[in-house]
């Protein structure tokens, strides 16, 4: 169980046009509870429950919702409604964030840099105009270039926010120690968001040891044509040892605090097994910044 008092909290942030009650977040929020791990569960300012923007009619990209993430870690230290059990050393205050969530969750951790660790799962690093390159070029191919311009122009010119404002690798790359923690996380049949964006994540923060140590985990997600961000009920038990290890080692206790035998939900183990038609292969698209 979890004594709120002195239990480690995690901020999870859902993804894109979803809210706190999204199947990922409640999922990842079961399997942390199970390791004594508190969890908060935020939604993203026009979403959910959460009160409306100055721009409701315009997802904002690399711009505000990372603010809503970092709100809700300042809450979750400060406790100052008593809801959680206690206020919290801002060490034992972790963020995990989902898909466009995950650009929030890397944009806050390079900005604040009291956030101990920071889970970032199967995230659009580049942004809108990286989505949007990722969109159209398996249509067009080498002319993506050319198709990408116009389309970012018009979603800057009617947009009611600064578009990709801030920048969530560059900013990454920007920093200095002590060492924090961080996980990327994504699975290897990713249709959804390219497999380059993880992969560019996980080779600049591994060449920056001064200041992060990173944890990669990118398990072979796939069901029913499913391939997104599903690793907590797909490979639960494998993704709640990761996830003992990962924040143990973020917030300085033994692993066996959350090691101890729990249920076992999990069908797939791989490398003996992988889930039924999961694709053999993933070509690798190219990524342009």
């Amino acid at each position: 169980g979890v004594d709120p008092s002195t239990a480690p909290r995690i901020v999870v942030m859902h993804g894109l046009a979803s809210n706190n009650n999204h199947c990922g977040v409640q999922a990842s929020c079961f399997l942390l509870r199970q390791m004594g791990f508190g969890c908060i569960t935020p939604s993203v300012r026009d979403c959910g429950f959460s009160g409306p923007s100055t721009h409701p009619d315009t997802l904002s990209w690399g711009y505000d919702y990372h603010l809503d993430l970092l709100g809700a870690w300042d809450y979750a230290i400060a406790d100052p409604d008593g809801l959680l059990g206690g206020a919290l050393s801002p060490s034992k205050v972790g963020i995990m964030g989902f898909s466009k969530g995950g650009l929030g969750a890397a944009i806050a951790f390079a900005l604040e840099h009291n956030i101990p660790g920071a889970w970032i799962d199967s995230a659009p690093y580049s942004g809108l105009k990286g989505a949007i390159a990722n969109t159209i070029r398996p249509y067009a191919g080498f002319l993506t270039p050319l198709l990408k311009a116009p389309i970012w122009w018009g979603a800057s010119h009617f947009a009611e926010t600064p578009l990709d404002y801030y920048k969530a690798l560059p900013l990454l790359e920007d920093c200095s120690g002590p060492p924090r923690h961080v996980a990327v996380s994504q699975g290897m049949f990713d249709s959804s968001v390219p497999l380059a964006e993880g992969q560019n994540a996980m080779t600049l923060l591994a060449a920056l040891p001064e200041c992060y140590t990173l944890t990669a985990y990118t398990p072979p997600e796939y069901c029913n044509g499913a391939s997104h961000h599903q690793e907590m009920w797909e490979f639960s038990d494998d993704t709640r040892t990761i996830m003992c290890k990962f924040w143990s080692a973020v917030f300085g206790q033994s692993n066996a605090t959350c090691s101890v035998p729990l249920p076992h939900y999990q069908l797939w183990h791989p490398p003996q097994s992988q889930p039924p038609g999961a694709p053999s292969m993933r070509k690798t698209l190219n990524f342009e910044y």
